[in-house]
């Protein structure tokens, strides 16, 4: 009743101004009004006014809700903000199944024999071909007796290659091969299409088969254009040459210059894979540096290792592969690599080394612990640091924080001591190194990258709790 009483007094109040004020205009003007202004200032103008007035003060009150409604919600979720910030969320990385891993590299070793001699493993040798500036012989890692016009030649329909170039596929060749047999007995069978009769009259039922497999090879970018797409349709002829069907898979090279452009595309290829329809990744990565233009180069450059320049560049070779798929799809014996973690070199605020290792220990014991509620301490350490002492010092700092009893020396591979420069190979190797090692012993096996000062990384590839049945393995379509 009061809102009503004060809308009527207003509405009185402004009929009595306005005509108080207009009356007034006339008598002090000498105006003598018409019938039709009349109507208009003394009726229709303070109704117009009366009208304006209540459409102003509602919008003015809808427009003070609106912001009131706005406050309240952007309120309640700064307050859960700041909760899960006093209290934040241990989620674990997602994950995929490591099913197969070969290598080849110039050392001449596989995967097994290579694990065994860890103590104590081999180094790259002199090789008189090649020569420094001094005449002297360089230290490398090649691989003996190698064919490398076994893929491709000199000039191949009429594509020129190079050596490092041949020699990155004749390693890449045997890797392949094995793993495509590994492939065809892995996928399960395509249901055959079977003849129904529809209306009295016989037809086949044909079957839709998805494309599950994707195989992938990751070469430097220094391959030329024409010998990459070569490559990509010579991996569609080996894949469809081990049986497997055409309809099934895809093919693509991806360049990559290496480990730490590997490794964030390692990343991107888990998420898909633990996200998406079950499928199934092949990646391959080949790379030499056994070639004459290769070391002159380096050697222009001041990065090769010579007598002079110890620090510098080791040329090696090498071919890697891996099978890796949707955790659902694992099988009996197989490993779960967890998303490794990548740590910017902002990160790490210290200036000298001991502090470095702090913090990397550190950022090491926080991503360990957040891979499972009771993370298992690795038994094996693959890592990444070359012949210069400072970066083994920093992989033994890391591995003693996450496995205290770890023996370091006899439980460790440096891969790069061993097989010198790989460029993208290097981590494929490593992830072939970590299931062959399961193979071996199923324990977990840490990997460590701390060779690059500008990108670090913590990995870890260790046993399956509870394989896949075979009943639960999804039929392919």
């Amino acid at each position: 009743m009061a809102g009503w009483l004060g809308k009527a007094a207003s509405v009185v109040m402004v009929f009595i101004a306005t005509w108080g004020a207009t009356i007034l205009y006339w008598r002090n003007s000498g105006t003598v009004p018409t019938g039709m202004q009349m109507l208009a200032y003394l009726g229709l103008l303070p109704v117009g006014l009366s009208s304006a007035g209540f459409m102003l003060r509602g919008a003015l009150q809808r427009g003070a809700a609106s912001a009131l409604d706005r406050a309240a919600p952007d309120d309640g979720r700064a307050g859960s903000a700041n909760h899960e910030a006093g209290t934040p969320a241990s989620v674990a990385p997602p994950s995929v199944a490591l099913l197969a891993g070969t290598l080849r590299l110039g050392i001449d070793l596989d995967a097994p024999s290579l694990l065994a001699m860890a103590a104590v493993p081999p180094r790259p040798s002199l090789d008189g071909r090649f020569r420094d500036n001094y005449n002297l012989p360089v230290r490398m890692s090649a691989a003996k007796d190698l064919d490398e016009f076994e893929v491709v030649q000199v000039r191949q329909d009429g594509i020129d290659t190079a050596a490092h170039e041949r020699r990155a596929l004749a390693l890449l060749r045997p890797v392949l091969e094995e793993l495509l047999e590994t492939v065809f007995t892995t996928l399960p069978e395509v249901v055959a299409s079977e003849e129904v009769v529809v209306a009295g009259l016989r037809r086949r039922d044909e079957q839709r088969v998805e494309n599950v497999l994707t195989i992938e090879l990751l070469v430097s970018g220094s391959w030329s254009d024409p010998l990459r797409h070569w490559a990509q349709e010579w991996l569609l002829d080996q894949a469809r040459r081990s049986g497997l069907d055409a309809r099934r898979f895809d093919a693509r090279i991806t360049m990559l210059d290496g480990a730490r452009e590997v490794w964030p595309h390692l990343q991107r290829m888990i998420d898909a894979l633990a996200t998406d329809q079950p499928r199934w990744h092949l990646v391959l990565a080949a790379s030499s540096s056994i070639d004459s233009a290769v070391v002159a180069a380096w050697q222009a450059s001041g990065v090769l290792a010579t007598a002079q320049n110890p620090d510098g560049r080791v040329p090696g070779e090498g071919a890697a592969g891996v099978l890796l798929s949707s955790a659902a799809l694992a099988h009996e014996g197989a490993g779960r690599l967890w998303r490794p973690q990548l740590v910017r070199a902002e990160q790490i605020e210290g200036q000298r080394p001991a502090e470095q290792r702090r913090q990397l220990a550190a950022l090491a014991t926080n991503w360990h612990a957040s891979l499972c509620q009771d993370p298992v301490q690795p038994q094996f350490v693959l890592h990444d640091a070359d012949h210069r002492g400072d970066l083994m010092v920093d992989a033994a700092a890391i591995a003693a924080t996450l496995a205290p009893d770890l023996d370091f020396s006899p439980q460790s591979l440096a891969l790069a001591v061993s097989a010198g420069e790989l460029g993208p190979v290097l981590p494929v190797a490593q992830l072939a190194l970590a299931h062959a090692q399961l193979q071996r012993q199923a324990e977990p096996v840490l990997l460590l990258g701390v060779a690059d000062n500008q990108q670090r990384l913590f990995g870890l590839v260790d046993p399956l709790p509870s394989p896949t049945l075979p009943a639960d393995v999804p039929s392919a379509t």
